[in-house]
């Protein structure tokens, strides 16, 4: 599955092949027939998938609830579209049906949920009051010789096998009479217990009562028998001691587990466990999902039940060693104890964390090193070696400008030019130097400064590898002067102005070249934008307009529609509420998406506090740029919810009217 195409551009719809579960509470099963594929959601979640009823992409439908109010939080929103892609509730719209998994079995006895589960509730009971009480001899000690210890076990063997299988029977029939389908009946035989077996997936999509009856019902047979034996054969029950250890274990998916989960909180939404979601990977998300799945009743249930079951085998372990407590305590088993103890909880605790720590302390490790050896290679430039054309060649190719060019325009263009070297935080162009080339970076880095008015300059971007610069009166009237200072020792292809105009930017226009020479490289050290896709950046840049405020003017009006999104490129602006300044912006701040995203009125006034310009897109344009980048989505989503002080999504009460 190809996440970026799935979210961005391919048309999705609703698969018709699904059923539904009975809705009974927040959260429900939504089940794909065909591949036997289920989905946890929430009346709100469905709601949404409805939307894909006419074929849709997952922008457009994200920037319809939007518009009308009812969007999820983003991630839960990415990962509902994933999850039901993989299950097939949502489908590529005219992509050809997939390979049917297996039709249900017919399935002849049926019975209600009560009786099972009272009838395995009291033999648990009984089996568990005679394993403690009714002492039963181990078949190879005692009166037995080795033969009849054998004949033993294998008979205890046999009954095991087919009460494992009558416990599956009696699990098919509750489940086929709380309305659930069977699957896949057939005989386990690679197993150290062979059993029949049936699949019983299906109960998810049954009452809770069903349910837990489904869990229950598989364990009758093996504690009614075992009881049985325990009372009147003890010889014949070993195995089904284990079996009993075994089937009651706290951990894996067993009965136990799945029995507390039905009955302590119910349904897991997929959307919290298991993520597809690249962005949801991240350690502090999937923490944070599991303490949003945190059931006090369920983890007080299940440490309990932990509890209880290793003391239960504890006892087993001791009767079958014939030790007692007072021997366990009084000896020396007990420090061998607390030491197995400690170590196995160490390895636990290290195999459940190890991995995520070693991920991000590599990551920052492997990021650490590529920046800091680059800034090394910097600052060890060499100012007499020549510069392989090779070299100039492949940064012309890569730099944003210059990419667009033919290769034969490129060499021709390169060729005009010189390399220049600089020192460090050296002046290579003061604000009164004419603009006389323009100068493409080929190592290291510098800084681009605009006067203000008091005469204290002030810095608006950095610029590196592959970023042009010295061109400002050509492209930004506006903004005439500009004073650029080398940050480190700087190499640079410095081409004649009229060259650069002629070759470069006659043949894309101004105000492209513009966008790739000066709004880009700014958008990009912005930490707003520093992990953008170079793709998205290009885009924000061409959607952008510039608009320029003075001293005093109000851009955004509280409590009235707000149909822009804007991006402060020079000055400074206040946000005011309820007349009082609550806080400033400076170049590089952004404001007004809240609006945008809640479709709301605005929730501030913001003013100029100096002549300001602004990277302005209208609402549409920045709708359809957020739906299309899932990063910048999130990002945006968090940034606001900081802002806010609550979730922006969804709306709730506390958001303004919608306009």
């Amino acid at each position: 599955m190809d996440e970026q195409l799935v979210l961005t551009a391919q048309t999705l719809r609703l698969n018709p092949n699904i059923i539904r579960a009975d809705v009974s509470g927040a959260s429900f099963v939504v089940k794909n027939s065909a591949n036997r594929k289920y989905l946890t959601v929430t009346v709100e979640q469905w709601n949404l998938l409805r939307n894909f009823s006419n074929p849709a992409t997952v922008p457009d439908v994200l920037r319809a609830v939007i518009l009308n109010r009812s969007s999820l939080a983003l991630r839960e929103y990415y990962e509902l579209v994933l999850k039901a892609l993989r299950a097939g509730i949502l489908k590529v719209d005219r992509q050809p049906e997939g390979d049917v998994q297996g039709l249900a079995s017919r399935w002849g006895v049926t019975l209600g949920p009560r009786l099972p589960l009272i009838l395995t509730w009291l033999s648990a009971v009984v089996a568990l009051v005679l394993l403690f009480t009714q002492p039963f001899p181990w078949p190879y000690v005692g009166e037995y010789n080795a033969i009849e210890a054998v004949v033993h076990l294998l008979i205890g063997w046999i009954l095991l096998i087919a009460n494992v299988s009558l416990g599956q029977a009696i699990a098919a029939s509750v489940l086929r009479g709380g309305g659930g389908e069977i699957y896949d009946p057939k005989f386990h035989w690679l197993r150290p217990v062979p059993y029949f077996g049936v699949n019983l997936e299906d109960a998810c999509m049954c009452d809770r009562l069903t349910q837990t009856a489904v869990a229950s019902s598989r364990l009758f047979p093996v504690f009614a028998t075992a009881a049985a034996l325990w009372a009147f054969r003890p010889e014949w029950g070993t195995l089904h001691v284990l079996a009993l250890v075994v089937m009651l274990r706290p951990f894996d998916r067993s009965a136990p587990t799945v029995l507390l989960s039905t009955i302590c909180r119910g349904q897991v939404l997929d959307t919290q466990r298991n993520f597809l979601f690249s962005l949801n990977q991240n350690w502090r998300v999937q923490f944070k999902a599991s303490l949003a799945r945190v059931s006090l009743p369920y983890v007080s249930a299940r440490l309990v039940w932990g509890l209880g079951w290793v003391a239960l085998t504890a006892f087993i372990c001791l009767r079958g060693a014939h030790l007692s407590v007072g021997e366990l305590i009084d000896g020396k088993y007990l420090e061998e104890a607390a030491w197995i103890f400690l170590i196995v909880a160490g390895a636990a605790l290290l195999a459940y964390f190890g991995p995520p720590l070693v991920r991000y302390l590599y990551s920052r490790v492997s990021s650490y090193y590529r920046s800091n050896r680059l800034e090394w290679k910097r600052w060890r430039l060499n100012s007499v070696a020549p510069v392989p054309e090779e070299h100039i060649a492949r940064m012309m190719a890569e730099s944003l400008l210059f990419r667009r060019m033919p290769p034969p325009e490129r060499a021709a263009l390169s060729a005009c030019g010189q390399t220049r070297y600089h020192k460090a935080f050296s002046t290579i162009h003061a604000f009164t130097d004419p603009a006389k080339s323009a100068n493409m970076i080929l190592s290291g880095r510098v800084a681009v400064y605009r006067r203000l008015k008091s005469g204290r300059a002030e810095r608006i971007m950095n610029l590196k590898e592959g970023d042009v610069f010295g061109m400002h009166e050509l492209l930004d009237p506006d903004r005439q002067q500009a004073q650029v200072r080398a940050l480190t020792p700087v190499l640079v292809l410095s081409i004649p102005i009229r060259e650069f105009e002629r070759r470069a930017v006659t043949p894309i226009g101004i105000p492209l070249a513009n966008n790739l020479a000066q709004k880009a490289p700014f958008l990009r050290e912005l930490p707003f934008c520093a992990y953008w896709h170079p793709q998205a950046v290009a885009r924000f840049t061409q959607i952008a307009s510039m608009i320029r405020y003075n001293n005093g003017e109000l851009i955004v009006v509280e409590r009235q529609d707000s149909q822009q999104f804007f991006l402060i490129y020079e000055g400074r602006v206040a946000v005011r509420k309820a007349g009082r300044v609550r806080n400033k912006l400076r170049s590089g701040a952004f404001f007004g998406e809240i609006s945008l995203l809640q479709n709301s009125a605005s929730v501030s006034d913001v003013m100029a506090v100096e002549e300001t310009r602004c990277l302005t897109i209208s609402k549409s344009d920045f709708l359809r740029f957020v739906t299309h980048n899932p990063h910048v989505a999130i990002q945006l989503e968090r940034i606001s919810s900081k802002r806010l002080g609550h979730p922006v999504f969804p709306c709730n009460y506390r958001s303004f009217d919608a306009r």
